[in-house]
């Protein structure tokens, strides 16, 4: 037990943990010692010949890199080297053991959950459990699964491990939480969620941590905190992807949204069709990685674009039948994320003003707002072009893929339009079906902007998953916006947008449902980059 204890104390010591808590004089005393120890030996090399100089140089170059590795000299037990490129699988397979042991004895002992309540029991026949569909919360299944996979995923590729590796560890490290820290039946959405899921956040959140590392070591360790545990095993930071960060802008803004609802045909139900959100303010984070109309690779992910935007604000008096059901009446909230990334690329030169890419993508969108709910994971093809004037420039991009797993709210339950017979856990239902993207943008050198965007969805809510009182059937969804950016300085720009949402179902068993909503907003946007 004490050397166990020892070897703990070393590790956290070791830890980023223990250097951003040291003395900022202990830092600088020990980067000038370094500096005279550098000098010193310059000059001796100097003294005895030219030649021996020039070695002498390349090795104050090479104590330099080292330093910056080993955090300024500020880790004394496990001193950092330079990235050799070797493969760490034990790095890798521990950092998803730790985070799902961890994780498991959270849930178990601190919070008490009775479905983390296992033990050798349920391990003797775990392979006896059968794959189903679950009914959990859907931010947990949409957004907390893919985030943990992409742990699993980061670690092994903070360990230098390639991408099919990396997803190899992702799907071991599913496959032991799903049988052996659940009691639950191993869940179909969140191996598809936790595995390829993790893969399309994964690969991207890695490449924005090495980018903000080059900055801001602290946020690198925010974006990639399962670092914490594979940097001290391998004792070298991860190896930084080639790319770059070619656009990033933060808008800030407010508006409000009118929703209508109209059960076509039916006129068994009471039903107050319109909804009015009278203001909400909205924060919006858009990072594109690498040029996209210039990529040309065989690497995942060397090109990606990822929006992040929320909204908070005042509810319209309706909500879902939730375990919080007066708070979503009262409050407007709307958490969005948009991304796609090339798998593999080529970008053929047609003319000097003309740059166009095209390839394999993978779609990854999450919507959750207060009036409805959409997510889809998405592999297919996509083609991006950018034209090219003297004082303007004309860029679009479409996208056709297919859904291998995505969600739509089934709004009977979603607006209590029916009375449950039966008690039911999801006010969403499993789809798959056909997805379409297609982006517009007009920009001139100054910075007046004006952008068009549609996503367009067919889902099919496909039998085995159902709920009781659900129903199998498609789902025609299309959110198109349109928005005009004024310039104010070099990187302030004022925005107007609106955007349309529209949703046509085709039940079998139930009335089908016309949905449309509409949302203004203002906002003001720095272009960082």
């Amino acid at each position: 037990m004490r050397k166990f204890c020892i070897l703990i104390t070393a590790l956290l010591l070791s830890s980023p943990f223990f250097v951003f808590a040291q003395n900022e004089n202990l830092a600088e005393e020990d980067i000038e010692n370094g500096k005279s120890v550098a000098e010193n030996q310059s000059e001796l090399a100097v003294s005895e010949s030219e030649e021996s100089a020039d070695i002498a140089s390349e090795i104050e170059s090479e104590n330099s890199a080292s330093s910056s590795l080993n955090f300024k000299g500020l880790v004394p037990f496990v001193p950092y080297h330079e990235n050799d490129g070797k493969k760490h699988y034990i790095s890798a397979l521990t950092g998803m053991f730790i985070f799902n042991l961890g994780m498991s004895t959270w849930n178990r002992y601190v919070i008490g959950s009775s479905w983390a309540q296992t033990g050798p029991e349920q391990w003797s026949y775990f392979w006896r459990r059968r794959l189903s569909w679950d009914n959990d919360w859907y931010w947990t299944n949409f957004v907390l699964h893919p985030y943990q996979g992409n742990l699993y995923y980061m670690s092994s590729r903070n360990s230098t491990l390639n991408f099919f590796e990396s997803m190899g560890v992702t799907i071991i490290g599913s496959c032991i939480w799903e049988y052996l820290c659940e009691t639950n039946a191993p869940s179909k959405n969140d191996m598809i969620y936790t595995t390829l899921g993790s893969f399309a956040v994964g690969e991207m959140l890695y490449r924005l941590s090495m980018c903000a590392d080059e900055k801001i070591p602290w946020l690198g360790y925010i974006i990639n905190p399962i670092r914490l545990i594979n940097e001290p095993i391998t004792r070298q930071k991860p190896r930084n992807p080639h790319g770059n960060i070619h656009s990033l802008s933060l808008s800030f803004g407010g508006g409000f949204t009118t929703a209508y609802t109209n059960l076509i045909d039916c006129t068994d139900y009471d039903w107050k069709k319109l909804e009015l959100y009278p203001g909400f303010a909205t924060p919006e984070l858009f990072v594109v990685y690498n040029d996209p109309f210039t990529n040309d690779s065989n690497s995942p992910f060397s090109h990606f674009e990822l929006k992040i935007k929320g909204a908070i604000g005042a509810g319209s008096g309706k909500g879902a039948d939730c375990e919080y059901k007066k708070l979503d009446k009262q409050m407007m909230y709307n958490l969005r994320i948009e991304s796609n990334g090339y798998i593999w690329s080529r970008s053929p030169r047609s003319s000097d003003n003309v740059d166009t890419s095209m390839g394999i993508v993978l779609l990854y969108d999450f919507d959750w707002h207060s009036f409805y709910e959409l997510s889809s994971l998405a592999p297919g093809v996509a083609i991006k072009q950018r034209i090219s004037f003297d004082k303007s420039r004309i860029e679009w991009q479409v996208h056709e893929a297919g859904i291998v797993l995505g969600t739509t709210d089934f709004y009977y339950f979603h607006r209590q339009l029916v009375d449950p017979m039966t008690v039911t856990s999801r006010n969403y239902s499993y789809t798959i079906g056909a997805q379409a993207v297609t982006k517009f943008k007009f920009q001139t050198d100054r910075g007046f902007a004006v952008n068009f965007g549609f996503r367009g969805y067919a889902m099919y809510d496909f039998y085995n998953q159902l709920q009781p009182r659900a129903s199998v059937g498609w789902e025609f969804i299309g959110i198109g916006n349109l928005g005009l950016e004024f310039p104010v300085s070099r990187i302030v720009r004022i925005g107007i947008a609106d955007e349309a949402y529209a949703k046509r179902t085709y039940y079998k068993k139930y009335d089908d449902v016309f949905q449309f909503v509409n949302t203004g907003n203002l906002y003001v946007k720095w272009q960082i980059k």
